[in-house]
């Protein structure tokens, strides 16, 4: 008996393991986004942009953009952005993965818009896997 609840608890550990992994790859891969945003510096986010498909993006302070672009559109949109505004803080808030086949980060970021004013915005920022890392596949802006 006793052997049987030590195989049970292993088993339980092992899947909580598997899952607690499974979702911090999506929350580096936001934390990624956050932090080449802070940093006025775009082109990190290119550890995180596709290489097969688009990403749709729905923008307002930060663009606005409203549509599906390539990674390199991506890049230059936001590039755009830090060259007028800033992003002085980015939290990531909630994590909503299974872990294998997509993810949806909620986040707020603190900004100074391209007109100087400061905001506060909320993020959604879905990532799906492709090649064994975990890539961005939206951006979608809502107002806090």
């Amino acid at each position: 008996m006793k052997t049987w609840i030590v195989v049970v608890a292993a088993a339980v550990l092992s899947v909580a393991a598997s899952a607690d992994s499974g979702n911090e790859r999506p929350r580096e891969a936001a934390e990624t986004f956050g932090r080449a945003l802070t940093g006025s510096r775009a082109s990190l986010l290119r550890t995180i942009l596709p290489q097969q498909g688009k990403v749709r993006l729905s923008l307002v302070r930060l663009g606005p953009e409203h549509g599906t672009y390539a990674s390199g559109q991506v890049e230059a949109i936001f590039r755009d952005f830090l060259a007028a505004g800033a992003i002085r803080s980015f939290d990531v808030v909630r994590l909503e993965s299974d872990g294998q086949v997509s993810s949806l980060v909620h986040a707020k970021a603190a900004l100074v818009d391209r007109e100087g004013r400061a905001t506060r915005i909320a993020l959604h920022l879905a990532f799906q896997p492709e090649g064994g890392r975990w890539v961005l596949r939206e951006v979608k802006e809502a107002p806090e």
